[in-house]
């Protein structure tokens, strides 16, 4: 970190944002698979089983969004906002799809 500007390292900010890709897209996941047959079962056949699968395009799409946001600067604050409203915001998802489909 650039204590002169309070910007966060390019990597830094990259994976930051690519979790907070990959979390959404995990919680996409959930809901697809347990809301479409068909998509679970594309899942399984990709690899053998659909978790499997699904960690590894969750893992894809980390490394993809990090590449994309690799010339990224952001301050610290901002990133950490980032962060944590993207991973409530999933998991929030996650958690209320359970609540009203189960």
């Amino acid at each position: 970190m650039n204590s002169e500007t309070n910007k966060l390292s390019q990597p830094t900010v990259a994976f930051g944002l690519a979790l907070v890709a990959a979390s959404a897209v995990n919680a996409a996941l959930v809901v697809a698979k347990e809301k479409i047959p068909a998509v679970q079962n594309a899942l399984q056949y990709a690899t053998g089983h659909h978790w499997i699968t699904h960690a590894a395009i969750v893992l894809l799409v980390f490394g993809v969004c990090a590449g994309i946001f690799s010339r990224r600067t952001m301050e610290a604050s901002k990133l950490i906002k980032t962060i944590v409203a993207g991973v409530v915001l999933s998991g929030l998802v996650i958690v209320a799809f359970y609540l009203i489909a189960g």
